[in-house]
């Protein structure tokens, strides 16, 4: 029982936690950014060189992660309950866009999409979860994007829309899920995340279309983007299968704040 708390407790840190790996201490004030969430260890020159051979380069994958931190956790693989920030994008009516087009075209663009998607995860520190036939779930975790995760999910969200033509919608929420780095094998283990938070963050996304908006975010996501904030309020929304109602609102960069 002690063990699974010292268990359950470091998977918390790690996703909750900025350099909450042991080494951290020692390879923060090494110049310079970007440098792993986990442990610090930068992945420039002039130290990151070295660590790399050491075993701490940037990882392909997963850039927020070295090396080294990605194998402990494939080799340690679980979880704990922390909150995170999910955002589900999703391009709409793509039932229609692929019968007009050969499944060769379709295939073709729908790869491009995921690629627009991935690139504005990674550059705010999120991560995919998975592709969804015409959708994308990503994860933002407040070890990852030094406790911003809402404000960083919200900023992939406002790339994803302002780098594509397909019609898309975004949904965002905030909250608790079972996180972990999940998987039988080295080879699929992966980032995850299950539970209300993420259930939510899907029914989001799929009320975009009935409200007229491209984006739209939870009242817990929108609580945490303080200064940040810019949109409108709108009304509760019951989501199926779920007792409380959701509070939206939509994002406008026009609207006060």
């Amino acid at each position: 029982m002690t063990e699974n708390r010292k268990d359950d407790a470091r998977w918390k840190a790690t996703f909750s936690d900025p350099g909450a790996a042991p080494q951290a201490p020692l390879f923060r004030p090494l110049p310079s950014d970007p440098r792993c969430s986990l442990c610090s260890a930068p992945f420039r020159a002039p130290f990151g060189p070295v660590l790399g051979a050491l075993g701490f380069g940037q990882m392909k994958r997963y850039p927020q992660l070295c090396n080294m931190c990605f194998n402990l956790m494939s080799r340690k693989r679980g979880g704990a309950e922390v909150e995170i920030t999910v955002l589900f994008a999703d391009v709409r009516g793509s039932t229609g866009i692929a019968e007009q087009q050969s499944a060769a075209e379709f295939s073709q663009l729908l790869s491009g999409f995921y690629a627009l998607a991935t690139e504005a995860v990674q550059a705010e520190t999120g991560v995919i979860d998975k592709f969804l036939g015409d959708g994308v779930m990503a994860l933002f975790f407040p070890s990852f994007t030094q406790r911003m995760d809402a404000a960083r999910a919200v900023e992939a969200a406002r790339r994803i829309l302002a780098g594509t033509e397909l019609p898309v919608g975004a949904g965002v929420n905030t909250g608790p899920a079972f996180t972990g780095f999940l998987g039988p094998s080295d080879q699929v283990a992966a980032f995850s995340a299950l539970g209300d938070a993420v259930n939510v963050a899907s029914r989001v996304e799929g009320l975009t279309k009935d409200h007229g908006v491209d984006v739209l975010i939870s009242e817990t996501t929108w609580d945490q983007l303080g200064d940040a904030r810019r949109g409108r309020r709108l009304a509760a929304e019951s989501i199926r299968g779920r007792k409380e109602p959701v509070v939206l609102y939509a994002l406008d960069d026009d609207a006060p704040a």
